[in-house]
């Protein structure tokens, strides 16, 4: 992969809606949680990972809006996103960056940057952007990227209700490493505990900007928000390279722990979510694009950190 394409990447996003000094170019407005993950065990035969063994550890979540605004209001992002830090039992850490979306745009870098080029051709203004616009404009260029395309116009159509109650997915395939050094591929599924009922229809008009973070907290006010950690195991047919393909959905699905989101915190560091971060018992797959997110990553974050240095 070309060294240049990351900060390419990262160029045109700070085109899309503007450039926000100190902010993520991506995800840039979230808010940060304290959690508890405890998994069940039944990872073990699959992984030596010291967070998917038998016992809780802390995590750090973050949720996010897709877009590179900090005040883009929350119904007008098309996709959500959840990260996790996991600090480990023995001091290391391990990441997952998941969005409501089980697939990536595309397996190629090149063309996902060719793709956020056309989204800067659809403004509205420096703070918005025509995405319903963009994204048919995709479709007529990038027909073999369809599904994950109509996926998220499909999220365009009507706003989520909360954080709380969606499906968060990490996109790519991981291998699993055991004691006895076997390899499984496998995917992970996060699906909510059931929560309390919201309204099915939300009326755009009358949300708040920040209805999501504001939801979260009263329903925080209450008790946890929980979700539960699922793997998928892959067969020898699965794809392993390609974060555009899904899985069928008859391979097997085993619940591997609980997370339980307790509080809103304020981080005082620059916290950076890196999904090729995984930690002993994981390993990455050849994925292009899994192990380019790691360097436009590092682009966007040593950006930030410059900025935020500056700033009195």
């Amino acid at each position: 992969m070309s060294d240049i394409l990351p900060k390419e990447a990262v160029d045109t996003l700070e085109q899309i809606q503007g450039k926000f000094p100190g902010y993520r170019r991506a995800h840039a407005k979230g808010d940060f949680y304290e959690a508890i993950f405890t998994p069940n065990g039944n990872a073990t035969a699959y992984t030596f990972a010291p967070h998917l063994q038998q016992t809780p550890v802390p995590a750090t979540v973050r949720f996010s809006n897709s877009p590179p605004n900090p005040t883009a209001a929350d119904f007008l992002s098309p996709a959500k996103g959840m990260a996790i830090h996991f600090h480990q039992p023995d001091g290391s850490i391990s990441h997952q960056v998941c969005a409501t979306v089980p697939m990536f745009v595309t397996k190629d870098p090149k063309t996902f940057t060719d793709m956020l080029k056309i989204l800067t051709s659809h403004k509205t203004g420096i703070h918005s952007i025509d995405l319903g616009l963009g994204i048919t404009q995709l479709l007529t260029t990038f027909p073999e990227h369809k599904n994950t395309l109509l996926a998220l116009k499909e999220q365009l159509k009507q706003p989520p209700i909360s954080y709380a109650t969606l499906n968060y997915f990490p996109i790519h395939a991981f291998y699993f490493v055991n004691a006895e050094g076997k390899r499984q591929a496998i995917k992970y599924e996060w699906h909510p505990v059931k929560q309390e009922k919201s309204p099915s229809i939300l009326n755009r008009l009358n949300l708040s900007t920040d209805y999501l973070s504001e939801d979260l907290e009263r329903r925080l006010d209450k008790g946890t928000v929980t979700f539960e950690l699922y793997i998928r195991l892959a067969e020898n047919t699965d794809s392993t390279d390609d974060p555009t393909n899904v899985w069928p959905d008859d391979r097997q699905k085993i619940l591997v722990g609980q997370l339980a989101i307790n509080k809103k915190i304020f981080p005082t560091e620059s916290l950076l979510f890196d999904p090729t971060i995984v930690g002993k018992g994981i390993e990455l797959p050849d994925d292009p694009i899994l192990h380019f997110r790691h360097e436009a990553y590092a682009v966007s974050y040593n950006r930030r950190n410059k900025e935020n240095k500056k700033t009195p």
